[in-house]
This record gives C-alpha cells, sequence and structure tokens, in this order.
C-alpha cells in the first residue's frame, strides 16, 4: 500500500508470499495488495528494452512499464521466489529512482527476509519522497511493534488514528500495543471505546485479543468468528496480525474437535 499510486501497503504484499525454504514468513496485514498478477508484456521485459551501456544512465521509464515490473515482482513474490522478486525492484528503481513505490516494495522484501533495518532504510526512502506518504508510517510503526517495541509501535500508530483509510486499523494497533506492552488500564478504556462505536472491524477484533489476553480462548474464539462471517479475508488478516505476532493465533482446536 503505498499512498494511492499502484501499490498498497506494503506489509500487505508479505501476506501473499509463502515462505522460501529455509526463510520464516512475515505474516501481515491483508492477503492482497490489488496490484494485479505478474505479466508477461514486453513492458515486463523492460530489463532489454531499457539497459544502458556501462556509465551511461538509463532514459527514464514510463509508469506504465514500472507498475509492470512491479507488477511482476509481485507475482515472484507470491511463487516464493523473493530473490528473483527482488531483481526486479533493483530495476524499477533503477530506471525510476524518485518512485516511492519500488522502495516500498524492496521494504516488504526485505521484512519477509526479517532484515528489519534495510526495511526501515527503504520505507524512510519512500518517506523522503513522499513525506505525506501514511502507509509507508504504517509499515514503520509495523516493524517497531514486531520488534516488541511497544510503546514506540503505540505512538507511531496513534498518529495515524484519524486517516480515513487506516484509521481503525491503527487504533486497534494502539489498542494491541497497549495488551502487549501490560498497559491493561489504557487497554480496557481503549475496548471502551471500540464498543461504544461498535461496527468497525476493530470492535470484534479487539475484543477478541482482549479476551485471549486473559486466556478465554472459547470467547476470543467467538469473536474472531464473527469477525471472519462479516469481513472479507484481506481485512481479516489485517487485524489477526498482531494476534499472530502475539503468539495467539492459531487457536488450539475447539472443544470435541
Amino acid at each position: 500500500m503505498i499512498s494511492t499510486p499502484r501499490l498498497l501497503c506494503t506489509f500487505v504484499l508479505l501476506a501473499l508470499a509463502p515462505a522460501s525454504p529455509g526463510r520464516a514468513q512475515v505474516q501481515q496485514p491483508g492477503t492482497g495488495p490489488g496490484t494485479g498478477q505478474g505479466t508477461n508484456s514486453p513492458a515486463a521485459g523492460a530489463p532489454a528494452t531499457n539497459s544502458a551501456p556501462a556509465g551511461v544512465n538509463p532514459a527514464p521509464a514510463q509508469p506504465d512499464a514500472i507498475t509492470a515490473i512491479l507488477s511482476d515482482a509481485v507475482h515472484l513474490m507470491t511463487q516464493g521466489q523473493p530473490d528473483a522478486a527482488l531483481d526486479k525492484v533493483n530495476l524499477a528503481i533503477r530506471l525510476a529512482p524518485q518512485d516511492p513505490d519500488p522502495y516500498g516494495l524492496r521494504a516488504s522484501l526485505y521484512a519477509q527476509k526479517q532484515a528489519w533495518p534495510e526495511a526501515q532504510k527503504d520505507y524512510h526512502k519512500v518517506l523522503e519522497i513522499d513525506p505525506a506518504n501514511v502507509p509507508a508510517k504504517f509499515d514503520l510503526a509495523e516493524i517497531k511493534f514486531k520488534l516488541k517495541l511497544y510503546d514506540q509501535a503505540r505512538s507511531d500508530f496513534a498518529a495515524l488514528e484519524k486517516d480515513e483509510a487506516l484509521g481503525d486499523l491503527a487504533s486497534y494497533r494502539v489498542f494491541v500495543c497497549d495488551l502487549a506492552a501490560g498497559h491493561v488500564e489504557a487497554a480496557g478504556r481503549e475496548l471502551d471505546a471500540f464498543n461504544q462505536i461498535g461496527g468497525n472491524a476493530s470492535y470484534y477484533f479487539a475484543n477478541a485479543a482482549w479476551s485471549l489476553y486473559h486466556h478465554k480462548t472459547e470467547e476470543g474464539r467467538g469473536w474472531l468468528t464473527s469477525g471472519v462471517q462479516i469481513y472479507a479475508q484481506e481485512k481479516v488478516n489485517s487485524y489477526c496480525t498482531s494476534l499472530k505476532d502475539l503468539g495467539y493465533l492459531p487457536l488450539p482446536p475447539a472443544p470435541g474437535e
């Protein structure tokens, strides 16, 4: 997800990508970025048509060519080929060094490898190019959460609560950060606010998190089941990833199963 252009929040992409042999998979929010699948069109083969002799800067690539290259990279990620995807993304960066999308996608590839410093560097590059890029800010906060820097992550998520697209998810992450950091009183107040509003995804998944935190597995299962029945899988994953990170998911089998 990088702002409104071709990619959605780059962490979302990783839920699509199976782990490579010998590498741990990083589960991220959502299941699909809406970027489309890879293509075998000539534009996707940009290396041949846009290559330049050594020492000569390549001509600027057209946006459609970059889109095709990045779509190929996403497709390679879904096929469990992160190194091949990285080659594609690096090509896109060489051809369009001021386009934030390739840096965001490369950050997600680094995150898949749990190469957090490299991922953070690329997200900061996105913000250098596009300072108002909310999804990149969200992804930087997400990395801090994965590094168990819960109070720092909370502060960063809180700054995004007013965002129209990611605000509810950011508020939910604030709540989960408070739970994970042991700020149970604050988390309880936040849960009360979700319950007063009702109807948002945060209502279902925050109640699930609260139940699981208090070892009420079946109650948590009920809240999760309701959320799954109401929302698309992409949204479900975006809210459940933090529960996976904290070890609450997957749930044990239900009694009698």
